[in-house]
C-alpha cells in the first residue's frame, strides 16, 4: 500500500481488511485491483492475475528481470514508510504439503454426513459427488469431504477446516458425457454446487434452470483465468457467485468478455451472501 501511494494510487474504500482501488494496471471506473495488507498481496478481478509487490513491478514495468524490478521499486520506495525490499525465499511447506498418508475413500463417516446436514445438502447428492478424505498432520489423522477437480486433486472440507490437497484447479461437470450444452452453470465452491441440485431436487425453479446445463465450480475466484477458458463453449452463462465484492467483480469480469451471454443470478437471492445460506435461510 505504501509503494502503490507513493506511485499516486490511493485505496477507493474499505472492506474486512481488503483494499479495493482502480487498477494501477489499466484504466477502469469501478475499483477491482484488490490489496490484502495484512498478507502484502494484490489481485486484479479484470485480469485475473495476482501476487506480491515484485510480481506487481513485473506487470508495472513489463519485465521479468527481477534485477531491473528491484531497481525500479527501490527509486519509488524513497521517503516512504517501506525503506527496502526483502524477497522471502523461504521454503516452508504448506499445510496441505505437510500432510500424509491420503486416501479418499466413499463418504460414510457420520460426522462428514450430518455436518452436510447441516448445510442442508441432499445426502444423496452429496454421496453422488462428494468423496472422503482421510489425512495425518502432526501426528494427529483427520477426515474431511473431498470435491474433485480438473487436476486430480480434491477440495476439502469439514466443520474446522476449508483447503486442496494435490494442487487447486476447477471442476467442470458435464450434464451428458462427451457432450457439451448451450447453457453452463458457474459456482464460486461446491457447497453452492451441491445446494443448487438440492434446489433442483425441491423444484425451486426460482434459482435453478429448467433446462439442461453443464456446471463450472471455481473452487475460489484466483482461478477465474481458467473459467474464463472453459466458458467459450457456452452460449447461456448462468452464475451463482457470492453476494460480496469478490463475487460482484468476477461476474463483472465475465460478463465483460462474453457480453450478452451472461445472466447474474445472485439477485435471486440478494438477501443471503450465498447460496448455500439461501438454502438454510441465513440472511445477512
Amino acid at each position: 500500500m505504501d509503494y502503490l501511494l507513493q506511485l499516486g494510487h490511493k485505496p477507493q474504500f474499505e472492506k474486512h481488511g481488503q483494499y479495493w482501488y482502480l487498477s494501477p494496471l489499466r484504466k477502469e471506473s469501478s475499483p477491482s485491483f484488490k490489496v490484502n495488507d495484512r498478507r502484502n498481496v494484490w489481485y486484479d478481478f479484470g485480469l485475473a492475475i495476482g501476487g506480491d509487490l515484485v510480481e506487481l513491478g513485473k506487470h508495472l514495468y513489463q519485465t521479468n528481470d527481477i534485477s531491473e524490478i528491484l531497481s525500479h521499486i527501490a527509486v519509488h520506495a524513497r521517503g516512504c514508510a517501506m525503506v527496502k525490499v526483502v524477497i522471502d525465499t523461504s521454503d516452508t511447506p504448506s499445510l496441505e504439503r505437510q500432510m500424509r498418508n491420503v486416501a479418499v475413500v466413499a463418504l460414510r463417516h457420520n460426522a462428514l454426513i450430518s455436518y452436510l446436514r447441516t448445510r442442508k445438502i441432499d445426502q444423496d447428492i452429496a454421496h453422488a459427488f462428494c468423496r472422503e478424505v482421510h489425512y495425518d498432520l502432526h501426528r494427529r489423522h483427520y477426515f474431511a469431504i473431498g470435491f474433485g477437480n480438473l487436476s486430480g486433486g480434491y477440495e476439502v472440507r469439514n466443520s474446522y477446516y476449508k483447503g486442496c490437497i494435490n494442487g487447486k484447479d476447477i471442476t467442470l461437470i458435464k450434464h451428458r458425457e462427451g457432450e457439451t450444452q448451450l447453457c453452463v452453470c458457474v459456482f464460486e465452491g461446491f457447497m453452492d454446487f451441491l445446494t443448487y441440485l438440492t434446489l433442483k431436487r425441491r423444484k425451486d425453479y426460482m434459482i435453478c434452470k429448467v433446462q439442461a446445463t453443464d456446471y463450472i465450480i471455481m473452487n475460489s475466484v484466483s482461478n477465474l483465468k481458467k473459467t474464463l477458458m472453459q466458458l467459450e463453449e457456452y452460449r447461456f452463462i448462468f452464475c451463482y457467485l457470492d453476494n460480496d465484492l469478490a463475487g460482484q467483480k468476477t461476474v463483472e469480469t465475465i460478463a465483460s468478455l462474453y457480453e450478452g451471454r451472461v445472466d447474474d443470478m445472485s439477485s435471486a437471492y440478494s438477501e443471503y451472501k450465498d447460496l448455500n445460506d439461501y438454502i438454510r435461510n441465513k440472511k445477512m
